[in-house]
């Protein structure tokens, strides 16, 4: 694409695994990273919008979770944020709704969950409108959520929803094929052919 607002994306990983997690588990947890990162990037494209994520949640809680951003160059300045997800406010929402959430700004600040990132509002690249939507295992499972932010021009559309609901198809699709189909069960009981690794 010639359109300058896509060129030099930021890619942001999420933190390593700690030392608390197994070798095992950080393995599998590693194997999902590619797939989230291009699935943040191609988020962007599809909604021509100036931010894009990928949140995979591994177990039940957010300590594990996988999170990748692709900025524009207007985010230049957040180009290293690198935090944790927390699973706070609209992000933890967005993960429990299990389907696609489209707000404009208005609407984005106005919603009940909205908490303006809480004590990293400072910290955290402003959100100008949103659009999330589940990435749901073939299991049936959410594993997490794709979401973009700032959209080039105007609010994001029904079309944009439409594309990143595909991307969201072929992310988890990929995920399950990388790592095994839902990886928040397999970090709390792990399957068979996985307990002798």
């Amino acid at each position: 694409m010639d359109d300058e607002r896509f060129l030099n994306s930021y890619h942001n990983a999420s933190t390593p695994p700690g030392p608390d997690v197994p070798a095992d588990l950080a393995g599998f947890m590693l194997a999902a990273d590619p797939i989230l990162g291009a699935a943040a990037e191609l988020s962007r494209v599809l909604a021509r919008a100036h931010q894009g994520a990928a949140t995979q949640l591994i177990g039940e809680d957010w300590a594990h979770a996988r999170k990748y951003f692709s900025l524009s160059e207007k985010y230049a300045a957040w180009a290293g944020y690198n935090t944790p997800a927390r699973g706070f406010g609209i992000h933890s929402y967005a993960h429990k709704v299990r389907r696609p959430i489209r707000l404009t700004d208005e609407a984005l600040r106005a919603h009940p969950e909205w908490r303006n990132f809480g004590n990293a509002a400072a910290d955290h690249p402003p959100m100008r409108g949103w659009l999330a939507v589940p990435l749901i295992g073939s299991d049936g499972e959410n594993y997490g959520f794709i979401q973009v932010s700032d959209r080039l021009e105007g609010d994001f559309t029904a079309q944009d929803e439409e594309n990143l609901l595909r991307l969201a198809a072929l992310t988890a699709t990929a995920l399950d094929l990388s790592t095994g189909p839902n990886s928040r069960t397999w970090a709390n009981d792990p399957p068979p052919d996985r307990l002798s690794l």
